[in-house]
């Protein structure tokens, strides 16, 4: 079970206890719970057009940039404080350049994992709507064989009754 930082554990034994003083109950959510029930992954949980719209999030924003915008929010120190961050910046650049370009590198090929996953889902999609058309048309098809089987059914029925008819005439 994990452990809730001391604020926490306080706001929570003040929340128990005002709810024993006042006799309502409150049943309060776990954090895995809540993770759970927001962010797991269920078959029956899944949206195409939200799954569509986080891979296009993803393609538009895959790629880190090293280089900010240098600013100060200190207004008589920006002409030295600019400076400082910018040589800080370019002293530590050895170590940071390569971590971003080999996190961009990863972004990236998750990015395209994300466009063949579309691709995939684009392609059943496709080939669901494809089976329902199938599938009406040869509703439709049945419909109509089924119709002339009772057209048929009533032409037999009638001959049938011709037939006895002169059958009774005959004897």
């Amino acid at each position: 079970m994990a452990v809730n930082s001391p604020m926490v554990q306080d706001l929570l034994h003040r929340i128990r206890s005002e709810q024993t003083a006042s006799g309502e109950t409150c049943e309060l959510v776990s954090f895995q719970d809540f993770w759970d029930t927001k962010y797991a992954a269920k078959d029956t949980d899944f949206s195409e057009p939200a799954f569509l719209s986080d891979v296009q999030l993803l393609l538009a924003n895959n790629q880190l940039a090293y280089y900010q915008p240098l600013t100060s929010y200190h207004e008589g120190a920006s002409g030295l404080v600019k400076p400082a961050k910018r040589a800080i910046r370019k002293g530590v650049a050895f170590l940071f350049l390569p971590l971003v370009a080999a996190q961009n590198n990863i972004n990236l090929a998750i990015a395209r994992l994300f466009i063949h996953v579309r691709c995939y889902v684009n392609r059943d999609k496709s080939e669901r709507d494809r089976l329902a058309l199938h599938a009406r048309e040869l509703e439709t098809r049945l419909d109509v064989q089924r119709q002339q089987i009772e057209a048929l059914q009533a032409q037999v029925k009638a001959l049938t009754e011709r037939l006895d008819a002169q059958q009774k005439g005959d004897a």
